[in-house]
């Protein structure tokens, strides 16, 4: 006696197990078990694996038509405040360049010349020491040394006291040239400014802002 015949006989229903693992007819061949198209292979491959990552092609930022990237951009490199040439009409004194210049050495030069916080202070003044008075027969030969080795200090101070304060004078009074001239041309470009900024109202009120 066949399964199924006795199922039917004693009122029992086939399980679904017993539908899905029954053959199929030889001429009909299940929808799912149909091999593929080379066209579904190929479009398959090209998805994603997973749907929440988009693909790479997807994650670049599409190129607008017109749109032209330039191979090196033009980037204006950083300018050295040092090297601006401003162009002023000074011409010191000879005279006090050499006032201001070491013996043998280098001539000063006010355009380049820059002092520091420190040098640039106020200076204190200072107060002759009260003269003591020494006896004739005290005064030997230690004495005189002595004496004229703090002259020849004394008055080293006071050449380069005097060397620094040339050179303040001159520095300051080509930064004065300067000065006025740098106004004069912060003066001309904003009256350039102004001119651009009423052209570029006048173009927005007929066009619309950029």
């Amino acid at each position: 006696m066949d399964l199924e015949e006795f199922l039917s006989e004693n009122g029992i229903p086939p399980s679904p197990s017993q539908h899905d693992h029954s053959p199929h007819p030889p001429g009909l061949q299940p929808a799912s078990s149909a091999a593929p198209s080379v066209m579904d292979l190929s479009s398959r491959a090209s998805a994603p694996i997973h749907p929440g990552i988009p693909s790479p092609n997807c994650m670049q930022s599409p190129i607008r038509p017109g749109q032209l990237l330039p191979a090196n951009r033009n980037t204006p490199s950083p300018i050295d405040p040092d090297t601006i040439q401003v162009p002023v009409g000074y011409e010191p004194d000879p005279a006090d360049l050499a006032l201001s210049s070491i013996p043998g050495q280098e001539m000063f030069d006010p355009r380049k010349r820059k002092f520091s916080e420190e040098e640039l202070k106020p200076q204190p003044m200072i107060k002759k020491a009260r003269k003591v008075f020494i006896p004739d027969d005290l005064k030997d030969d230690k004495y005189w040394a002595r004496r004229r080795k703090n002259n020849m200090a004394a008055k080293r101070s006071r050449d380069a006291r005097r060397l620094k304060e040339n050179q303040i004078a001159i520095r300051a009074s080509f930064l004065e040239k300067e000065n006025s001239a740098l106004r004069q041309e912060v003066a001309d470009l904003r009256k350039e400014l102004g001119k651009c900024k009423n052209i570029l109202a006048k173009y927005e009120a007929r066009h619309g802002p950029l």
